[in-house]
């Protein structure tokens, strides 16, 4: 899809291929720009035909040519592919977890309709790392999630979707205290409370919609002032996946157990002396990082690990004979 980066509702193409897309963007520039150079003189519909007509009617048929050299501009002409496909995957994945972030969100005081940030996030995906080294399902940099986090090379409970969601909870929590309302709240989660501190600052308002529409900055770009109407669409596509997406496996986490270990245990030696399935097991702890699961590094004392295979009476009969 083309379209304008400041008003969303000028959609230019929608073309089925992502590699016909970079082509069809540099023909729309070329046209918005033709329709320009007719100026200085009003643009009238009766002097545009084909494509050039059909971007006057997009354009909401504004007669002022400065206004389609504007358009035409690198920063305001925006390439955006389609989402469908990982959304589906999302929804199948979302299914382990999403029951416990809601009860980890309500115990927190935080409305349970914000755990569907992670879809805009990271399409719940675990492993996602962003280019500035945010990590996980809730995409946390490593400086705010230690406030809540053991982040080191052998145990990242950023990419774990339950100990992270609380302190999302936490985070966002803190957030709606400092700003006043859940709106602001989800957009400092993007952006920091700091940069909506400011806008407020500077527009005079708290209302969400007021700062998106009016507040300028260098730091808030086209993700900025865009993420909180990602967020409500997310909510719009969760109300209404049956028409949207075809159904999939309702997958769930496999009953498990939460352990810890007096001393320091290698993970081999834990499988090895409970039977268990390691693809099960590393699906249950995916913030033990690969030094643990090579035996490069230890499961720590006292720390807590997820296990499936096994009940609680057989791990004490056999840890503790």
């Amino acid at each position: 899809m083309i379209h304008d980066s400041i008003n969303l509702a000028h959609v230019y193409r929608v073309v089925k291929s992502e590699g016909s897309a970079q082509s069809e963007k540099t023909e729309v520039r070329k046209q918005l720009m033709q329709i320009s150079a007719l100026g200085p003189e009003p643009v009238r519909p009766d002097s545009l035909e084909g494509p050039l007509l059909e971007l006057y009617t997009v354009m909401d048929a504004i007669e002022d040519p400065r206004a389609y050299q504007f358009a035409a501009t690198p920063e305001r002409l925006r390439i955006q592919s389609g989402l469908k496909d990982q959304l589906e995957a999302a929804f199948v994945i979302s299914k382990q977890y999403l029951r416990r972030m809601k009860e980890i969100f309500e115990e927190e005081g935080v409305p349970q309709e914000l755990t569907l940030l992670p879809f805009v996030e990271s399409a719940f995906n675990t492993e996602a790392k962003s280019s500035v080294g945010a990590t996980g399902i809730w995409q946390f940099m490593p400086k705010t999630a230690l406030r809540d986090l053991r982040v080191t090379a052998s145990i990242d409970e950023r990419h774990d979707p339950l100990k992270s969601t609380r302190a999302a909870a936490r985070f966002l929590r803190k957030n709606h205290t400092a700003l006043g309302n859940w709106g602001l709240a989800v957009m400092a989660y993007h952006h920091g409370a700091g940069l909506v501190q400011k806008a407020i600052r500077k527009t005079g308002s708290r209302d969400p919609i007021t700062l998106i529409r009016a507040f300028k900055d260098p730091q808030f770009r086209f993700a900025s002032r865009n993420y909180l109407f990602e967020f409500l669409a997310m909510c719009d596509v969760d109300a209404n996946q049956s028409p949207l997406f075809r159904p999939g496996p309702d997958q769930r986490l496999p009953e498990f157990i939460t352990v810890s270990f007096a001393e320091r245990r290698k993970m081999g030696e834990v499988l090895q002396r409970y039977h268990l399935n390691e693809p099960q097991i590393r699906l249950l702890n995916p913030h033990l990082r690969e030094k643990i699961w090579s035996g490069e590094a230890s499961i720590p004392a006292h720390y807590p690990v997820r296990l499936a295979g096994i009940t609680l009476e057989e791990f004490r009969r056999l840890e503790y004979p």
